[in-house]
């Protein structure tokens, strides 16, 4: 599983690389460096309760100029992610968990240009989770879940739908971008409760939900 999932993300990044080497004959395509700051926060129809990671995603991008007005744009990102949930129940007391997700993103976006400083973008992503991280604060200290907790209780494969708005002035970048996700970032995973083995679906119903802002420069 490991090994085909490396696989996939291997393919996502040269399929892109091959994108932009046969689109890219047009004077306004480029290369270029870009990094900024995620705002993460999970949704789902069972949780309210939770509050935003503030993080970074860093990495670079190449716009293949299709014509004056369109370009396909794919990136590839190192992005954290994640949230903090706060839950209450008969079992495990009140108590919170921060989640700390960190990705080799690969969107592969389709520009529209508005005006020569202006355009919006919008097209699918597609991430491999590279580490995951819990952190567990509960007044139940037989809640032990989280000490049992690795990466493989986690989907590895996250996909999704991005959109955002850049401005460009000479070499200089500045975007806000949302990204949707479409896929159950968690697994059904077990933990002990007083001795005895139980079994969680906390995770698997959260996807993910991003806003970022970030500076690129483009050569």
């Amino acid at each position: 599983m490991m090994k085909t999932t490396k696989k996939a993300v291997a393919f996502m990044v040269f399929t892109s690389i091959f994108t932009i080497n046969l689109f890219a004959q047009d004077e306004n395509s480029e290369v270029g460096l870009k990094g900024g700051i995620n705002f993460s926060n999970f949704y789902s129809d069972e949780v309210d309760d939770q509050n935003m990671r503030t993080s970074f995603q860093a990495g670079m991008y190449f716009k293949a100029a299709l014509n004056q007005f369109l370009a396909i744009q794919p990136e590839v990102l190192y992005s954290r992610k994640g949230s903090t949930t706060q839950y209450d129940n008969f079992l495990t007391g009140n108590g919170e968990f921060s989640n700390n997700l960190d990705y080799l993103e690969v969107p592969v976006l389709g520009v529209l240009n508005l005006t020569e400083e202006i355009n919006v973008h919008a097209g699918p992503y597609f991430a491999y989770l590279l580490n995951a991280e819990i952190q567990n604060e509960s007044e139940n200290s037989d809640f032990n879940f989280v000490e049992q907790l690795n990466e493989e209780d986690f989907e590895r494969i996250d996909y999704g739908v991005a959109v955002g708005l850049a401005f460009e002035f000479e070499t200089i970048r500045l975007g806000a971008r949302y990204n949707y996700g479409l896929a159950e970032i968690g697994k059904s995973h077990g933990f002990t409760l007083n001795g005895s083995e139980q079994q969680s679906d906390q995770f698997k119903n959260l996807r993910n939900s991003t806003f970022s802002l970030y500076l690129g420069l483009g050569f």
